[in-house]
């Protein structure tokens, strides 16, 4: 910024020079001075735009040797600075895309707007993976500024949910601004992806109970979720201090679910055998495939595939975990 300031203020002195001079010593109007400076500066050969005196030839021929180089100059640094910026941005973009082509596991966010946004500094204070679409120019330019992946296009559209690598992904919150766009989203998402975790966003209950029946796993309506969490904060105000702790950001604690694949270590293992606490993690809680929720564990319980678990520890001790069961 600072090095563009310099060059534009080369720029304007010059032709405050030139203007200066055919406007105050040859006494020409405001209009011919400046024009008169500018053919002088490009070179384009026009005649005079009124004859010169002789000490204004005298000035003319010092002026257009001294600052005809000095005006290059800056028109190439100019120059220079906005096809560097391009090449910038073309190479961001082309790396962000081989990011897209590669990512897997991920999460996609549909939707750049506030919650969007707090969705998405979660996700990476977490260092975890995701993809952001939303239509918005200035949401792609945030994006790349914080080195996110993102894919700029309507989220309704089948084509753009797959760019986002939707197939691949992990999980999807949908959270655009309408109702009627969030449903179709959950909509086109099922039927993509028939296993993906889908959370979507809804203003009222009657568009939070038409995402269930479209495919949503989880519908969060901000009305229904604040009031719950306000009930909640009269009841057991400790209790909420607690998960806030755990999910705000900044914390050094960390609340996950991990789920376990056939070849992981701690499968077919008793939850004493595993090593967790010494990771700095303890099991909270282990939901069975048919649903049951053991809560809390015991030390003898088998971790089967397939099972899910709580998991409350350290931030990097839980994003380790977190690491090593997805490349599994």
């Amino acid at each position: 910024m600072s090095r563009l300031i310099w060059i534009v203020a080369v720029l304007v002195l010059l032709t405050a020079v030139g203007t200066g001079w055919f406007w105050l010593v040859e006494g020409w109007s405001l209009l011919d001075a400046a024009f008169m400076t500018v053919i002088t500066l490009s070179t384009v050969g026009y005649d005079e735009v009124r004859p010169l005196s002789d000490r204004g030839r005298i000035f003319v021929m010092i002026y257009l040797v001294s600052g005809l180089g000095v005006f290059l100059f800056a028109v190439v640094q100019l120059g220079e600075m906005f096809v560097r910026a391009e090449l910038r941005t073309w190479l961001r973009r082309r790396g962000m895309n081989s990011t897209l082509h590669s990512v897997k596991n991920h999460f996609v966010i549909c939707g750049f707007g506030r919650m969007g946004r707090t969705i998405c500094r979660h996700l990476a204070d977490r260092k975890l993976p995701f993809v952001v679409v939303d239509h918005n120019e200035s949401a792609l330019a945030e994006c790349e500024q914080q080195g996110w992946p993102c894919v700029r296009d309507d989220a309704t559209i089948d084509q753009t949910l797959m760019d986002a690598g939707i197939e691949r992904a992990r999980g999807l919150a949908v959270v655009l601004d309408s109702d009627a766009d969030n449903l179709y989203v959950v909509l086109s998402a099922r039927l993509i992806a028939p296993e993906l975790q889908i959370i979507a966003r809804a203003t009222d209950e009657n568009g939070a109970h038409k995402m269930e029946k479209a495919g949503a796993n989880r519908v969060v309506s901000l009305f229904t979720t604040g009031a719950a969490t306000m009930a909640q904060l009269l009841i057991n105000p400790q209790v909420e201090d607690f998960f806030e702790f755990v999910s705000g950001s900044g914390t050094t604690l960390d609340l996950a679910e991990i789920r376990v694949h056939a070849e992981s270590p701690c499968a077919n293992c008793a939850l004493s055998e595993t090593d967790f606490r010494q990771q700095g993690v303890i099991i909270v809680a282990i939901r069975r495939p048919d649903g049951e929720i053991l809560l809390p564990p015991a030390s003898s319980t088998m971790i089967r595939a397939d099972d899910v678990l709580i998991a409350l520890g350290k931030v990097s001790a839980v994003s380790e975990l977190l690491t090593c069961e997805t490349k599994v």
